[in-house]
């Protein structure tokens, strides 16, 4: 296991995540960290288990302690996981909920409103 495999992965990686997303500035770590909740959990523990595999492949000895065949399953299941991510479909799911939380917020308003006047005798 090379770094080289690692360096490709990695790239591969940020291009999806680049080009799903539209964020085009910072490393690999930068843009998951802009990404933050919208990229999928998995994203991120690929990407932890590839900077450790890094860190391994810099010592003579554990260099044969990364494993070949999950480095290129991560990198198939991030091709798979990143291509089925919609960002409009996720931007709108955003707008909705927020749209349902105000309306919870002014109906709540409008019930302590009603107590309140009905309380001190208007109503």
């Amino acid at each position: 296991m090379s770094d080289n495999v690692i360096d490709m992965a990695e790239a591969e990686i940020e291009t999806l995540v680049t080009d799903t997303y539209k964020i085009h500035r910072g490393s690999l770590k930068d843009k998951l960290r802009r990404v933050g909740r919208r990229l999928p959990r998995s994203v991120a523990e690929d990407v932890a288990y590839l900077e450790d595999a890094r860190r391994r492949t810099a010592h003579p000895r554990r260099r044969g302690l990364v494993d070949q065949k999950r480095v290129d399953t991560i990198v198939s299941n991030q091709r798979r996981t990143l291509g089925r991510v919609d960002v409009a479909r996720d931007k709108s799911r955003e707008r909705i909920n927020w749209l349902g939380v105000l309306v919870m917020n002014l109906m709540l308003f409008g019930v302590v409103y009603y107590a309140l006047l009905k309380w001190l005798g208007a109503i």
